[in-house]
Formats: structure tokens, C-alpha cells, sequence
């Protein structure tokens, strides 16, 4: 409630190239708010909440601005730091899911942007590559006619191809060659979204 509405200003979204993308469940924590986590500010932080299948909030993800993420990255954190104490639980869904629809499974929410504005199906966050299997076992629970489609970083093709066998997906790799971590949103920022599309 104390959050501000994001915007496509703000310095993640724009840095990812996601202008234009559903924006109205994202906040962004305003300057001077108390709330620190792992010893930082969350100022200016983008707020992206992660939702149980039964559309309650299960906990928040804040993506911290880019010199706060160096100094976390420097002590070996994360730029990407979780509301501690609570379950990481659901996923963050970009775009409308319908029912026998294709729907992108990806680690964070840039790739799901990315995917999003390249094809215009549903893509989801699963907020780490940790949570994937999870989360698409729990899609195909709850919609056994929907076409999932993992969409894995560079390095993560052969768990991928585990998950979807297990769960009846497709995979959608990036092409060989890229750095490992390389993603859907760095190629769509590389090569363009219809070639995205295209993979």
C-alpha cells in the first residue's frame, strides 16, 4: 500500500527494453522508506509480487537499483533480493493465461517481457531456475491441455529438457555460442523481437 505505481521510467524496466509491458501489478518502493534487506536501502527498489495459484500474494521480490546491486554483487548477493520470512511460492504471470493457451516458463521477469512482447502469449516468472519444475508442474496440474514452453538461460538446456519431459512441455533454447546466463531478454535486446519470436 505504501508503494508507489511502477512505470516504464523506472531504471530496470527501462535497461531491459520493456517498455509497454502490463506494469499494474509492479511497484516501486519510494525514497525514504524505511525497508532494508542484507544490510541495503530497497529505495526506488521495482517491487514484483509473486502469487499463488489462488491469486493471494505469497511474498515480493525487489529488483535494486543498479549501484545498490553492485555493492550487493560485490559481497556475493544478489541484485534481486526477496522479502525475508516469506514462502517463495507462485509465480508472476505477464499477460493474460487462457485456459489451453501457450504460456513461457522463465527464471526471472525480464524473460517473461521479453517473451511477452515477442509472441504476445502469457509468460510467467518463476523467480529462479530453482523454481521452474515446480511452477510448471503446478501449470500442467491446473491445465492439462495448456502447450507450456520453458525458456531456459544459456546453460540450463539439459535440466530444461528434463522438466519438459516430465511435465509435457516444449523447450525454446537460445542460440549456442552465448555466455552461460545468456537469456530470451538479451537476445531480443541483441537480435530484435521478431527474431525472438522466430526461436
Amino acid at each position: 500500500g505504501c508503494c508507489s505505481p511502477a512505470t516504464s521510467w523506472h531504471p530496470y524496466i527501462a535497461d531491459k527494453g520493456a517498455a509497454g509491458v502490463p506494469l499494474d501489478a509492479l511497484r516501486v518502493v519510494p525514497d525514504g522508506h524505511p525497508l532494508r534487506i542484507a544490510g541495503e536501502s530497497m529505495e526506488n527498489a521495482l517491487v514484483v509480487p509473486l502469487i499463488r495459484a489462488d491469486g493471494t500474494i505469497a511474498s515480493l521480490q525487489f529488483i535494486v537499483p543498479p549501484d545498490v546491486a553492485t555493492r550487493l554483487k560485490a559481497r556475493g548477493k544478489p541484485g534481486k533480493l526477496n522479502l525475508p520470512g516469506h514462502p517463495m511460492e507462485g509465480w508472476h504471470t505477464v499477460g493474460d493465461r487462457v485456459p489451453g493457451g501457450i504460456i513461457y516458463l522463465c527464471e526471472g521477469i525480464a524473460t517473461a517481457w521479453a517473451c511477452w512482447q515477442a509472441k504476445g502469449h502469457a509468460a510467467v516468472a518463476c523467480f529462479g531456475w530453482s523454481r521452474v519444475h515446480a511452477v510448471a508442474a503446478e501449470l500442467r496440474q491446473r491445465d492439462a491441455s495448456a502447450r507450456l514452453v520453458l525458456v531456459p538461460d544459456v546453460g540450463k538446456e539439459s535440466a530444461a529438457e528434463a522438466i519438459a519431459r516430465n511435465v509435457g512441455a516444449a523447450v525454446a533454447c537460445m542460440p549456442q555460442g552465448n555466455a552461460p546466463n545468456f537469456d530470451a531478454n538479451d537476445y531480443a535486446l541483441c537480435e530484435g523481437y521478431d527474431r525472438l519470436a522466430d526461436l
